[in-house]
Parts: structure tokens; C-alpha cells; sequence
């Protein structure tokens, strides 16, 4: 067996309680991310727990962000529209959770305690490798109390920017949770549901260009 000992950096318990803070601050941020999800789907706390509970954090934006499309106005909108303002509101909400999470939460969780040889001695550092197209690749970063307070503060700072949200979408969410149910209890058994969808291509694909015509090839003559 192996007499190598493993690794744990010196204890510095300001690092591991700004740890501990940020952890936590995350978990609420999560929380009211769910709740937004919860709020956009429609439907009873049950079912919306049922849907988030096993979704990774990239994966709630996606929904949340597509949910919020049932807010966004329209010529033909008969409830409280979502201004404009808001929905740029929202779009940079999401952007700047997933950088949070991209940039913060998984370096910050999911790094792995390795120490530099150095003559005055051991240097801990906390390393997270990627093996993508490219090869091997790896981030390292050695934390500090203040560094780990700033990303904290980025966190609880979004977690009040999501309930704003929530607070303010909470009319137009009652507004269709009312037609909903109107339409449902106006509804026979053999009543379909329909999905409509708008097609448009994208603007940096390229046009289709039509196959040019195979000639035929001359027979051969025996």
C-alpha cells in the first residue's frame, strides 16, 4: 500500500466560513430560480417541484427563460403586458446568472485542493480540469476571504434581483392562471390540444442553393 498521505490545505477557517457563506447564499439563489420556474409553469407547487427538483443549474435557466416568453407583450395582449424595459430587465437576469454559475459556483464547488512546491513551501490552490477538443485544460485559483465575500455578494445580489422579478410578473401569472382554468372547464373529452409554431430561418445561415442537374452519362455501345 501506498504511504502517501492525502492532500488537505492548512486550515484557515475565514476561507472555509466565506466558503460556507457562498454555499449558502447559492442554495437560496437556486431556491428562487425554482419559484420563478414554479410561478411561469402554471400549475400547483407539486408539479412544479416534480420538474426542477432534478435539474442542473444551465438547464433552469434554459426553462425559466423559455417560460418567460408567455409574459412577453404583444400587439394582441389582453393582459398587464411585461414592458420592454423588463424583458431586457430579464434577459440580462439570466445572463448574469449563468455567468455566475459558469465563473463562480462550479470553480468554487467543484475545484480540487492541490498544493505548488515552492522553497518557502507548500502554496495551496484550488484546480479544476476540463478534458475537451484541444486537449487537457485547467484553471486554478488560490482563495482569499475578500475574493470569496465579492462572488458571495454577486450571489445574494441576484437572488434580489429574481424575487423582484417574481413580484413584478405576479399579475400577468394570476391574469393566465385564470384563463386557464376557464378554458379547461370549458373543455370536452375529445377536445385536442393544438401547438402552433412560427418558423423562420436564421440570419447567419446560408441560402439554399438548388442541386445542379446530373447528366446523364453516354451509353456504352457493346
Amino acid at each position: 500500500m501506498s504511504d502517501n498521505k492525502p492532500y488537505l490545505p492548512a486550515r484557515d477557517l475565514k476561507v472555509e466560513r466565506a466558503v460556507g457563506r457562498f454555499i449558502f447564499a447559492w442554495g437560496a439563489l437556486e431556491r428562487e430560480i425554482d419559484e420563478a420556474i414554479h410561478d411561469l409553469l402554471f400549475t400547483n407547487l407539486r408539479t412544479g417541484m416534480i420538474v426542477t427538483a432534478n435539474l442542473a443549474m444551465r438547464a433552469k435557466l434554459d426553462l425559466v427563460h423559455a417560460l418567460f416568453e408567455t409574459l412577453r407583450s404583444d400587439d394582441d395582449s389582453v393582459w398587464r403586458p411585461i414592458s420592454g424595459d423588463w424583458e431586457d430587465r430579464f434577459d440580462k437576469l439570466v445572463n448574469m446568472t449563468a455567468k455566475a454559475n459558469a465563473e463562480s459556483r462550479i470553480s468554487i464547488v467543484h475545484s480540487q485542493p492541490m498544493a505548488i512546491k515552492l522553497d518557502k513551501g507548500d502554496q495551496p490552490i484550488w484546480l479544476r480540469m476540463a478534458a475537451r477538443k484541444g486537449g487537457l485544460r485547467g484553471s486554478g485559483v488560490s482563495y482569499t476571504k475578500s475574493y470569496l465575500d465579492r462572488q458571495t455578494q454577486t450571489v445574494v445580489d441576484l437572488i434580489h434581483e429574481w424575487a423582484t422579478a417574481r413580484v413584478h410578473w405576479k399579475s400577468a401569472v394570476q391574469a393566465i392562471r385564470s384563463a386557464d382554468a376557464d378554458e379547461w372547464l370549458g373543455r370536452t373529452p375529445d377536445d385536442q390540444d393544438h401547438l402552433t409554431l412560427q418558423l423562420q430561418s436564421s440570419h447567419g445561415s446560408p441560402k439554399a442553393t438548388p442541386k445542379p442537374k446530373q447528366q446523364k452519362k453516354p451509353k456504352r455501345r457493346a
